[in-house]
């Protein structure tokens, strides 16, 4: 009885953190806006080599606080608001919006290709549609958190659901800008193969950012779906 007592208190006191998820997708949102602003030196010729060490430092910090927040987890769905497996998916999702942000910035600094105009206008839009995302997800993760920790009304699932049809539109919109910006480098005939390729590929790993935004907004859906 008395094992069975301490199993249960265990059970009961561990309960997860969701200051936690939150503090985590706010670390998320910092490496997004870092990346950011890697890309504004990039387009004004400046080295970005500090900015990726930093976004490096706040995906490492983001890992930390994701181990923290598995930890808190019980080990049963009976002592938490959604199931387990909803949460760890969710947070994988989110976890790879700053993975990406590290890719994306590892690719920087390797190579500065001269830039016509309208690449630099398209790769300007393409970092505010970003900004615009990333300012969206951070308010669907506050609200997200406030549905876990206080229940389940109609009012405030209804308020996460709409940021999260509206950050299915900006990925819509930022795909429209990453497919524009693709084809204007494959056009530039004054840049060799290498060049493209290596733009390309930055503007691979800049949209995956925005795909796992998206995929880790789905997912919120699924946990707030009663």
């Amino acid at each position: 009885m008395e094992r069975l007592l301490k199993l249960l208190r265990k059970l009961i006191y561990q309960s997860p953190s969701f200051d936690l998820l939150e503090c985590h997708a706010d670390k998320v949102c910092e490496t997004v806006e870092a990346l950011a602003g890697a890309i504004q030196d990039y387009l004004e010729d400046k080295p970005v080599e500090e900015q990726s060490r930093h976004i490096s430092q706040l995906e490492h910090e983001a890992d930390l606080l994701k181990v923290r927040l598995r930890g808190s987890l019980p080990r049963s769905d009976s002592f938490m608001p959604i199931a387990r497996s909803d949460l760890l998916n969710f947070l994988w999702q989110q976890d790879k919006v700053a993975d990406s942000c590290q890719d994306a910035a590892g690719l920087l600094p390797l190579l500065q290709v001269e830039l016509t105009e309208g690449m630099r206008q398209g790769l300007e839009e393409f970092r505010q549609k970003m900004l615009e995302t990333v300012r969206v997800y951070r308010e669907m993760g506050r609200r997200l958190r406030l549905v876990l920790e206080t229940g389940f009304t109609r009012a405030k699932v209804d308020q996460v659901w709409k940021l999260i049809a509206e950050l299915n539109l900006l990925e819509h919109q930022t795909d429209l800008i990453e497919g524009k910006l693709i084809k204007l480098i494959y056009r530039q005939e004054e840049l060799d193969a290498f060049s493209k390729y290596h733009l390309v590929q930055i503007m691979l790993q800049i949209g995956d950012v925005i795909d796992h935004i998206e995929n880790a907004a789905g997912r919120a859906r699924i946990m707030t779906s009663r």
